[in-house]
C-alpha cells in the first residue's frame, strides 16, 4: 500500500509538519497532529483523522497518491538581517 506508507512516513517525521490527505473523490483532509490519526485494527485499511471540527473515517484505497505537506514558516527575526 503505497499511500499507507506515505502517510506513515509523514506521521513519523520530526519535527512533525501538518499535511493534507487527498481522496479520490476530491476531498482534502488535514492531519494536524500525529496523535489525531488512528488506524482501525483488522479493518482492511480504515483510519480516522480527528480535528477541531470532528473526524473523517477513510480507507487507504480511497486516498489519492497526493499528500501535501505544509511548509513551516521561518522564525521571526525581529528585523535582524544576517
Amino acid at each position: 500500500m503505497e499511500n499507507a506508507e506515505k502517510i506513515h512516513e509523514q506521521l513519523t517525521r520530526r519535527p512533525f509538519r501538518p499535511f493534507w490527505v487527498h481522496t479520490t473523490g476530491g476531498n482534502q483532509i488535514r492531519v494536524e497532529r500525529p496523535d489525531w490519526f488512528l488506524e482501525v485494527p483488522d479493518s482492511g485499511g480504515e483510519f480516522a483523522v480527528f480535528g477541531d471540527q470532528g473526524y473523517a473515517l477513510l480507507n487507504y484505497r480511497d486516498v489519492s497518491s497526493l499528500i501535501v505537506v505544509e511548509v513551516l514558516s521561518p522564525p521571526a527575526t525581529n528585523g535582524e538581517v544576517t
